[in-house]
């Protein structure tokens, strides 16, 4: 009697609980003005024309939750809701006329509708649903026939196209969905970027739904973008570090105002490759790398590098040169940047996707508190992970 009432009480959470994350405050405020903007207009077009009585079909209102609550669902996209409907609508007519006993008419008018909606990769659901209306309506006269056709059509088409409006113009939500390009490489190199280079890509996918012998209902680059940041959440949980904790604090700076001369000076005494640079307030403004020198030279094959930089840093005396003397000349004003607390993963996934080989770490008033380097968030890596190993 216990084992049974313990079978039962678990079953019965299985069957009250959901496993699906809530959505967010805003985004259901924004799904129920898209629904109501959408059946709305659909509805108010549709009942100033001269149709049939039953100017709004029932399945329209599924079509609606699936378009403003799942617009980036692979079921929600144009070629599987025109599919479905079509495939219903034809199946529906043909049941009808061909099949007297309603409920076989039925059955099979649903299977052979999401038998044609899977085979075509065009699965929307409230297609079973309007062959299932069309079949317990009965068979109709050319007349009705033609009438049931054209709305659908209409329905069908304005749903799509207020989708499109309100979706795309109003909510901030592209849609149909596309599938973002791949993120160039910073090399200009064939290779793909590092953070992709061991991620999933589509044979795994594809793997994992055959194994799963089921329907996925997800886009394959949101699902790739889903498990990279899940990875990230773990891998932070599990890590723990702040920018705080790796960072170092003796930082070489310059100043906007410091001649080139020795700040290519300060480059080479201390071997780093990037130098913040500090306004009169000693907030950080710039940032000075190698990069910007060499971006100051036209010819920059191995015999001209040397001359021309050695030109450009040597002091000229006199007039005032036309060439660039100062920090503030040749810096990058454009500075990632991070705080104490910043998780020292957002960070290394910052230096991968700009190919940044220093972060200053700031204050609120933009103080340099100090630097991660791509040697701090390896040596702090290498660290856990050998004493999670031990």
């Amino acid at each position: 009697m216990k084992l049974f009432v313990l079978r039962f009480s678990g079953l019965a959470r299985a069957w009250v609980s959901s496993s699906l994350p809530s959505m967010s405050a805003a985004e259901q405020w924004r799904s129920s003005f898209g629904a109501l903007l959408g059946i709305g207009l659909c509805g108010f077009l549709l009942h100033a024309m001269p149709l049939h009585s039953n100017w709004l079909i029932a399945p329209i209102g599924a079509s609606v939750v699936i378009l403003f609550v799942q617009p980036h669902s692979p079921v929600a996209q144009p070629w599987s809701v025109i599919s479905s409907y079509f495939f219903a609508t034809l199946v529906g007519l043909v049941c009808t006329h061909l099949i007297p006993n309603a409920v076989f008419a039925a059955a099979v008018g649903v299977a052979v509708t999401v038998w044609l909606m899977i085979k075509f990769n065009g699965i929307h659901p409230p297609g079973g649903a309007l062959v299932l209306l069309m079949v317990l309506d009965g068979p109709g006269g050319l007349t009705q026939t033609s009438q049931t056709v054209s709305l659908v059509a209409l329905n069908v088409l304005l749903m799509l196209l207020f989708a499109w409006l309100i979706n795309t113009w109003l909510l901030g939500r592209p849609y149909p969905y596309r599938v973002s390009l791949e993120k160039v490489q910073n090399h200009n190199t064939r290779d793909l970027a590092p953070m992709q280079r061991s991620g999933l890509d589509h044979t795994d996918l594809a793997s994992a739904v055959t194994a799963l012998n089921t329907f996925v209902d997800i886009q394959e680059d949101e699902l790739v973008s889903l498990y990279n940041l899940a990875v990230e959440h773990a891998f932070e949980r599990h890590i723990g570090l702040a920018c705080g904790d790796v960072m170092s604090r003796d930082v070489i700076t310059v100043k906007t105002d410091t001649h080139i001369e020795l700040a290519w000076n300060r480059l080479r005494h201390h071997r780093v490759k990037a130098l913040p640079v500090l306004d009169h307030a000693d907030r950080l403004v710039g940032i000075l790398s190698v990069a910007d020198f060499l971006r100051q030279m036209d010819d920059t094959s191995a015999a001209g590098l040397a001359m021309h930089l050695q030109g450009m840093l040597q002091r000229m005396p006199g007039a005032k040169p036309k060439r660039a003397i100062y920090v503030h000349q040749i810096m990058s004003t454009v500075v990632s940047s991070a705080r104490l607390d910043t998780p020292i993963t957002e960070v290394m996934g910052l230096m991968i996707e700009k190919n940044l080989p220093h972060i200053p770490v700031i204050d609120e008033d933009r103080k340099v508190l100090g630097i991660v380097t791509q040697t701090d968030t390896l040596a702090a890596l290498y660290k856990r992970v050998a004493l999670a190993s031990a």
